[in-house]
């Protein structure tokens, strides 16, 4: 399979996902965590339940970085786009979203949101241990994210009603309303603010 053809089964899908940065760089972030926590950190109960919460709440991650960073829609209270080469990209993306040149993220998109959730968290925790476990849990659903954007372009015939409804929603976004439906891997961010008008889409 060549990078310009559709996956049109789950091992071609992943044999495609293995030749993008992003897979790998999220790999090697996900060792980082889990060594510097094995061994200079502490392993605690409450990283099950930060991941676990992570992992719930994906849907309102996913919708923050699609809506705002991908779409540059207005900030609210201060309307503000955050119009960038990432926004660029995935408008090219909407355009042609067979092109699979640009439907992976890259390692730099994946460093960029990584080093912002451990300062992020850095600051605001004070500690190592826990900013590791916050990027740890980016990283998890980060997984799951990419994977489930990836198959939602592929040409693979699906049994589950799940992911056949995750499909069609993103896909009715691509062609028929760019204003609605962020989610990927989950529609809580579109139902919590307001961007899955009917959700029944064909």
């Amino acid at each position: 399979m060549t990078r310009n053809t559709l996956p049109d089964s789950y091992i071609k899908m992943l044999r495609f996902l293995l030749q993008g940065s992003g897979i790998w760089a999220m790999l090697a972030i996900t060792m980082l965590a889990i060594t510097y926590k094995s061994t200079i950190g502490n392993w605690f109960w409450w990283d099950t339940v930060i991941i676990g919460l992570f992992f719930l709440g994906r849907g309102i991650v996913e919708w923050v970085i699609h809506s705002w960073l991908y779409h540059a829609t207005p900030l609210p209270l201060v309307g503000w786009r955050l119009a960038s080469e990432t926004s660029n990209q995935h408008i090219h993306h909407h355009r042609n979203p067979a092109d699979l040149s640009r439907l992976l993220i890259t390692y730099k998109g994946v460093m960029a949101l990584s080093f912002l959730v451990f300062l992020g968290s850095l600051l605001l925790f004070q500690s190592l241990n826990l900013a590791s476990t916050m990027t740890l849990s980016l990283m998890v659903i980060g997984f799951m994210i990419e994977i489930v954007h990836l198959i939602c372009h592929c040409n693979i015939p699906h049994k589950s009603t799940a992911m056949k409804k995750l499909v069609c929603l993103h896909r009715y976004h691509h062609r028929k309303d760019q204003e609605n439906f962020y989610g990927v891997s989950s529609s809580l961010g579109d139902k919590l603010f307001g961007t899955y008008p009917g959700g029944e889409k064909k």
